[in-house]
């Protein structure tokens, strides 16, 4: 449907029109933004945009031209794929992180309207159901899929609204830096912090101390990876206590990307909702191990990610006003 090395895909694709689309330079001070700063790794460093971006609120408009004698089924798929892209996807860097994220406001077949701009978060749920029944979910085989794909593993919770789209991506940022970091020593305090000083919560404290005694010898072979592997490699440490580094990833696979989808969705009322998606998959092809490594120390283990230390995230307090679309 989409082309191969035999040919061309069986539809022509055209951006007919835009609007609104303002670049906003680089060199943004975003040092407020301490969610966004955490969820941008790479293109938000030390509180300053490293790239121009779009600001939210531009549309565009796309035409998707199908071929002659193409089947009812091509031109079904291709309108589920436009709902999907519309309900979880993004454009740009950091995608499955809430950047770029795009909405779906009207989908045309042949003239004929398909499609409207979902009102409050219980209409959102529901076409979410929607596109999950239309894609059959429920007879997908039930063990995880060889790649990133829905499946019945999946998980997709309605977690947040808000009336800003920036604001409400780093509110969910804040909230997984709180479920994840382990802080920084605040020495008048005599607790570890958060960059906004609030006390850390430190969920992972095993993570830290495996990596921290591997890197101080006292643990010379482990039997097991930081859990925080699963939320994607590389995944990576620093001790502001030691000055030591220390590097998570695979022994032949240096990038795993997250299976954690967070996405930004446009209400007709003028609000915004987010929405957290979970696509559990293989993590790692069979055999590959996980390698732990720096200050001159080395260990490998097998993988073994547990999906429910990213489900936990869906379950947090912040969340309790949220709706559970799947399952």
């Amino acid at each position: 449907m989409f082309g191969s090395t035999e040919g061309q895909a069986q539809f022509l694709l055209s951006v007919v029109d835009r609007r609104d689309l303002n670049q906003v330079t680089a060199g943004q001070n975003w040092k407020n933004y301490q969610g966004l700063g955490y969820l941008g790794y790479g293109v938000v460093e030390r509180g300053e945009t490293k790239r121009p971006y779009f600001e939210p609120g531009g549309k565009i408009t796309l035409r998707l031209s199908i071929k002659k004698n193409i089947s009812q089924e091509i031109t079904t798929c291709l309108s589920t794929a436009l709902k999907a892209l519309g309900l979880f996807g993004a454009a740009g860097a950091r995608a499955r992180k809430g950047f770029g994220s795009l909405s779906l406001e009207s989908l045309r077949v042949d003239g004929e309207e398909k499609w409207s701009v979902p009102r409050n978060m219980g209409e959102l749920r529901d076409r979410i159901r929607e596109l999950l029944r239309e894609i059959n979910l429920t007879d997908v085989c039930p063990s995880e899929p060889g790649y990133t794909a829905f499946s019945t593993q999946a998980k997709v919770s309605i977690v947040k609204t808000g009336k800003d789209p920036i604001h409400l991506l780093d509110e969910i940022g804040r909230e997984l830096l709180r479920y994840r970091s382990y802080g920084c020593r605040d020495r008048n305090r005599g607790v570890h912090v958060l960059p906004w000083r609030e006390k850390a919560e430190q969920n992972f404290a095993d993570d830290h101390d495996l990596i921290l005694h591997l890197l101080s010898g006292r643990l010379s072979q482990p039997q097991s990876h930081p859990r925080r592997v699963v939320f994607g490699l590389p995944h990576n440490y620093f001790f502001l206590s030691t000055r030591q580094k220390a590097s998570v990833d695979a022994r032949n696979y240096k990038r795993r990307a997250s299976p954690l989808f967070i996405h930004i969705h446009a209400l007709a009322s003028g609000e915004y909702a987010a929405i957290l998606t979970l696509l559990p998959a293989v993590f790692l092809p069979e055999g590959e191990r996980i390698k732990m490594s720096g200050g001159g120390k080395y260990a490998e283990v097998d993988c073994r990610v547990n999906y429910r230390d990213i489900e936990n995230f869906f379950n947090r307090s912040a969340f309790k006003n949220g709706m559970v679309v799947w399952p």
